[in-house]
């Protein structure tokens, strides 16, 4: 078949990139890469290459990333050398030399806590997985999790977890399975598990086991108080944690159900968390542990302010409204009305 070029505008494509990473490189790495050489020298958001090329925005850096680690694309400006075609390995001296060079320079002296700075070539990989078939496991069982052909970033936070934090094939495992069942299946989400591991040395089996096995409890009362609360959006890390000391205090969803329906009644129909969070507080103090026990409680507290009927009315709940944090009940009060039920 014969094929002819056409007369138009060119740029330069590096020779290997035909010649050893048409295999390697995904379709969409690929694709990033020629938008790029077509518009060397100038500056390019992640955004632009996303829109102009049809991927995610969070697969052109990993496709930078690729690219800059088998040495055709790189940070700072490089001379142009032409190759041959028909050379036996172009890059090779290349690549070897850039990545022993990265690799001393990389003697962090903390954790590295991503695996961002973490450099292994993709025939590395391959070669590693056709050698160690507890290596090859693992990256079978990583596939069947994320339910796709790994990419090279989710392939790179795989070696880094083993090679680098020390977690065993197994560990790493447990570890996707896990955010598999979660439906968190991401790599900073995995490799912030991986580095707490590091660090309280959670190694063994047996410790992994009890480890997601309390995770598991954790994310499922999260998940029903995000129900409850009617959150499109995971909790921030200060609302995660009122809601980790609730769980370890045993406080229950219907006494938690309660206290929110009262935050929204003195807080314009808005969710604080700091405000629920004193009630629930203000509740234990008083040895408060069940919806009917609080019921029960306001019923008497109101029906002593309001002798007529003893009902809560509209207008002593909002000129009574606390300020956050606080009620308008004294708390001996309050201890003095529980021992009545």
């Amino acid at each position: 078949m014969e094929v002819y070029l056409n007369q138009g505008q060119f740029f330069f494509v590096p020779y290997a990139v035909a010649e050893h990473f048409l295999k390697l490189a995904t379709h969409d790495q690929l694709k990033i890469l020629l938008y790029v050489l077509a518009h060397h020298g100038q500056t390019l958001s992640d955004a632009e290459i996303a829109r102009q090329c049809g991927v995610r925005p969070e697969n052109v850096e990993e496709a930078l990333v690729f690219w800059q680690q088998v040495n055709v694309l790189s940070n700072m400006p490089q001379t142009i050398q032409p190759v041959a075609v028909g050379s036996a390995d172009p890059v090779e001296a290349v690549v070897e030399e850039t990545t022993q060079s990265a690799a001393v320079s990389q003697q962090p002296a903390a954790v590295m806590a991503t695996s961002g700075s973490f450099s292994m070539r993709p025939s590395e990989m391959a070669e590693r997985k056709e050698s160690d078939p507890a290596i090859a496991a693992m990256l079978a069982a990583a596939e069947k999790c994320a339910g796709h052909l790994l990419t090279h970033t989710e392939m790179r936070s795989l070696f880094w977890m083993h090679d680098y934090l020390g977690l065993s094939p197994d560990a790493i495992i447990m570890l996707l399975a896990f955010c598999q069942s979660e439906k968190l299946f991401q790599v900073r989400y995995m490799e912030q598990i991986a580095v707490e591991w590091h660090e309280r040395n959670i190694m063994t089996h047996e410790q992994v086991q009890q480890d997601i096995q309390r995770r598991t409890e954790a994310r499922s009362y999260t998940g029903k108080i995000m129900q409850l609360f009617e959150m499109t959006r995971r909790p921030t890390q200060k609302q995660q944690s009122y809601i980790d000391h609730w769980q370890q205090q045993g406080d229950s969803l219907d006494l938690i159900a309660l206290a929110y329906e009262r935050t929204r009644e003195h807080c314009d129909d808005k969710l604080k968390f700091s405000y629920l969070d004193g009630i629930l507080k203000r509740w234990r103090a008083a040895g408060i542990r069940t919806r009917a026990q609080a019921e029960a409680m306001d019923q008497s507290f109101y029906a002593q302010k309001n002798p007529v009927g003893g009902k809560k009315t509209a207008s002593t709940s909002h000129a009574d409204a606390p300020a956050d944090g606080e009620h308008s009940y004294n708390l001996e009060d309050f201890k003095a009305l529980m021992n009545q039920f």
